[in-house]
């Protein structure tokens, strides 16, 4: 992958912009599978054409489709012949609410088409130059014209938190000096997040232990399991839940694609 700088007025709200180039050929047995990141993911493909498979359910994107990948509580499978381009932009948890507002919860577990117009009626990225910077420019330019919200501090600082704590904190403990209510935050970060508290600690602690012992098959990092679960039933229960197979038979073919779009 390769990243661009974000522009001053995303930076409250996006954590990475980049481009992405499939090989030519896949390893044979590729998984392609992308685990929960906790973030709202754009994406516009600018060669080729591919899915997104959640729960059986397929999306399938057309070339210069510009697509929003939801947050996800379970694996996402990437289908399609190769060679794909792409520019995505990795949103903070609470950074696509800045331009969906209130409706981000029905989006979960779901990849939909956006609008690619522009305020003044004309439509960006209908085709690609061949400069990588300039649609990416572009992408941006138009992401700055539909800032409308401003996440609430107290939602950014419980994402601070749980981040600060790889996701092994008490759900009480966020809460503790809030002037507000568990049950209205919790309200309040599933508007503007799509998900909860609890739900995103979840996907962060199994996404610290996917790349501890996970992505590299790792064994030796197996004991690190139970600084983030209770023990390994705990562990096992989790990856099942997200990869719909236990780790022993995950671990049996490749996944080098779909560890391209998993955070380390």
């Amino acid at each position: 992958m390769q990243y661009y700088p974000i522009p001053e007025n995303l930076i409250p709200y996006v954590e990475s912009i980049w481009s992405f180039e499939s090989p030519n050929h896949m390893d044979y047995g590729e998984q392609a599978a992308i685990i929960p990141s906790g973030r709202w993911i754009l994406i516009w493909n600018y060669i080729g054409e591919y899915q997104h498979v959640i729960q059986n359910q397929s999306f399938y994107h057309s070339r210069y489709d510009l697509h929003l990948v939801g947050q996800h509580t379970t694996k996402i499978l990437l289908k399609g012949d190769v060679p794909v381009s792409s520019i995505g932009i990795s949103f903070k948890p609470y950074g696509y609410y800045s331009m969906g507002g209130n409706d981000l919860p029905n989006y979960i577990n779901k990849v939909v088409s956006i609008s690619k117009k522009k305020l003044d009626g004309t439509e960006a990225l209908t085709s690609f130059s061949g400069n990588i910077q300039e649609s990416v420019t572009e992408l941006t330019k138009l992401l700055e014209e539909r800032i409308n919200y401003k996440p609430d501090n107290r939602v950014v600082q419980i994402c601070d938190q749980i981040n600060a704590h790889k996701g092994c904190i008490l759900i009480k403990d966020l809460f503790a000096d809030m002037d507000i209510s568990q049950r209205q935050l919790n309200k309040l970060f599933k508007s503007q997040t799509g998900i909860t508290p609890k739900q995103y600690a979840s996907i962060i602690r199994f996404q610290e232990i996917y790349n501890l012992y996970v992505r590299n098959s790792q064994s030796e990092n197996k004991h690190e399991l139970y600084d983030l679960f209770y023990d390994e039933s705990h562990f096992l229960l989790s990856f099942r839940k997200i990869l719909r197979l236990r780790p022993n038979i995950f671990l049996r073919k490749p996944n080098k694609l779909g560890n391209e779009f998993i955070k380390k």
